[in-house]
């Protein structure tokens, strides 16, 4: 589309595109206002195992020694908290945590670090709801780990141990879901506009080529001044006027 003809035509119909511009901007803005503000916080925990090791000592008996089933294996640690981030994804677990509603939401993984990293990012309405839930979520990831050594008769001494890394951060608002949202009603307001614009040109160009065609067949048909002289269609076509001549006498007595 000709940059020039679009700009000539939204000029010569300011009075259709300029109004429909001004209720984008309106519906823009309302629905800037209308979406509602998201809160964000996130907090991390490493698991780590302890300076006893895997294996609790019996004394002379080797053979006696306990050993932390969560410990006896190779990358041990990670697995770990893959355990406890399965656990804390489980939709009743986070019924628990969360009740009744959707004002918070939370989301928990390794935050793609390497390494036994446990990371719970939480939505929420308000800035304190979200902070909360991110403590909430972070200590039942603790009381698991600890439920899930203690069921399996792990030695207390050798228990894999969480060590906050980032404390609940103070959240911060979210706005880019409300920026898109008046973005594309922006957008679909201008193409409105535009629409309008060459809408209606069309149809004043339509009912000028109509008035056009229709001119001629309005106009009265003007009919050549006559000389005198019979045109020879008027004469095949009978249209001519009758003449009729009269003798002339010669007697002059």
């Amino acid at each position: 589309m000709d940059f020039w003809k679009t700009l000539a035509v939204l000029l010569r119909r300011w009075y259709v595109a300029v109004p429909t511009l001004v209720l984008s901007l309106g519906l823009a803005a309302g629905v800037y206002l209308s979406v509602h503000t998201d809160y964000q916080s996130t907090g991390t925990i490493v698991l780590a195992s302890s300076a006893e090791g895997a294996r609790a000592s019996a004394g002379d008996n080797a053979s006696a020694d306990r050993v932390n089933p969560m410990l006896a294996f190779d990358g041990s640690l990670n697995t770990s908290a893959q355990i406890i981030i399965q656990t804390l994804q489980d939709p009743a677990i986070q019924k628990q945590i969360l009740g009744e509603g959707d004002s918070v939401k939370y989301e928990v993984g390794n935050g793609e670090l390497s390494g036994p990293f446990i990371v719970v990012v939480a939505t929420g309405r308000s800035p304190e709801l979200a902070k909360d839930t991110v403590a909430k979520v972070l200590d039942r990831g603790k009381a698991e780990l600890a439920d899930r050594q203690k069921s399996l008769h792990a030695p207390e001494t050798t228990f894999i141990t969480p060590v906050q890394v980032v404390a609940p951060t103070p959240a911060e608002a979210k706005t880019g879901g409300k920026t898109r949202f008046a973005a594309v009603a922006l957008v679909l307001g201008f193409v409105a506009s535009l629409g309008g614009a060459y809408a209606w040109e069309s149809f004043a160009e339509a009912r000028k080529r109509k008035a056009a065609k229709a001119a001629p067949a309005n106009k009265p048909e003007e009919k050549p001044a006559s000389n005198g002289a019979l045109r020879a269609d008027e004469i095949a076509s009978g249209s001519h006027p009758t003449v009729r001549f009269r003798p002339v006498s010669r007697d002059r007595t």
